[in-house]
């Protein structure tokens, strides 16, 4: 059996960025699709262009604006007090990192009042970021393992992760509006259809009958189908960028062992996350953001933790 081939961490990032840009692609494709379809069922395509085009001007700056100060009243987090021994080193890793990383401006550092150990990262952009940790994370943590979980969380600012992950929340938004708005069509169209026996004037064959049955397609189908093509790409898009990040902060601290040790004592501590557990730190809306979420499923946020051990002591 051949060895593994060692991962470069500077080919990992890029290559998790492509595969990133790829999926927001396909989700915009997506908007484009559901807006035709919506013309297609008003008669008019470039109306049901102009009402996705409208939905998603609306609704993406909304959220973008919003996220970071919804994230922090979810969380319950409070800012970091430098008289705190334990919070001043918390403090002294973000601002050594965020040099290293080449960040103009420090972010802001939060404490989150919970015994389970994980951080996470909020905020527009580098100029606008906060980093947060959990009690529980500067418990547990010796100063290399801790210096390992911040650098992933300043990875994500650098790599505006954040801003991404918020505007691929958005567009599932956008997208399930306009799937409601195309379900409500689908009714109207049934029950016109059903109310009328000759063919209207774009139903050809079909006729009466199969306008109703594609009204009832739209009804029953296109809402669910929505919500899981577009809960599929964001959680690829939220697992593909964790890689970039793990890769990122080797990188930055030139050293793998104290992330990838921090990723095995969470692995050990992960019986700990139940439902009132990720209710009290923000439910599954703020999953996609925090270091480590352990759930084990299609619809997974974060990627295996074992894989991503591997990966990390494998790279350089």
């Amino acid at each position: 059996m051949q060895p593994e081939k060692v991962r470069i961490a500077s080919e990992e990032v890029r290559a998790n960025y492509i595969k990133t840009v790829i999926l927001l692609l396909m989700m915009a494709g997506c908007i484009i699709a559901l807006s035709w379809l919506l013309g297609f069922m008003l008669l008019d395509e470039v109306l049901g262009l102009q009402i996705g085009l409208v939905v998603a001007l609306v609704v993406i700056p909304f959220e973008l604006l919003c996220a970071k100060f919804a994230v922090l009243q979810l969380t319950g987090c409070v800012r970091a007090r430098p008289e705190d021994p334990q919070q001043r080193r918390i403090i002294q890793l973000v601002e050594g990192l965020s040099i290293a990383a080449g960040l103009i401006k420090t972010p802001k550092v939060y404490i989150m009042r919970s015994n389970v150990p994980n951080a996470f990262a909020a905020g527009w952009g580098p100029n606008s970021a906060v980093v947060a940790v959990t009690q529980g994370l500067a418990d547990m943590m010796d100063d290399q393992e801790l210096e390992g979980v911040i650098a992933h969380e300043i990875a994500h600012i650098v790599h505006r992760d954040v801003m991404v992950c918020q505007v691929a929340a958005a567009a599932q938004t956008a997208m399930m509006i306009l799937a409601q708005i195309i379900k409500c069509v689908g009714y109207l169209v049934m029950w016109f259809a059903s109310a009328r026996d000759e063919d209207d004037e774009r139903g050809g064959s079909l006729g009466s009958l199969g306008a109703v049955l594609v009204g009832l397609l739209l009804y029953l189908f296109i809402e669910p189908l929505t919500w899981l093509i577009s809960t599929l790409m964001v959680m690829a898009i939220s697992r593909k960028r964790e890689y970039a990040a793990d890769a990122f902060a080797v990188r930055l601290c030139a050293y793998n062992e104290g992330l990838a040790r921090a990723l095995e004592k969470l692995s050990d501590d992960c019986p700990r996350y139940n439902s009132k557990v990720a209710h009290d730190m923000g439910g599954n809306t703020v999953g996609p953001m925090y270091f480590y979420f352990p759930v084990k499923s299609l619809f997974s946020t974060h990627p295996d933790t074992a894989e991503r051990i591997r990966r990390l002591r494998n790279m350089y």
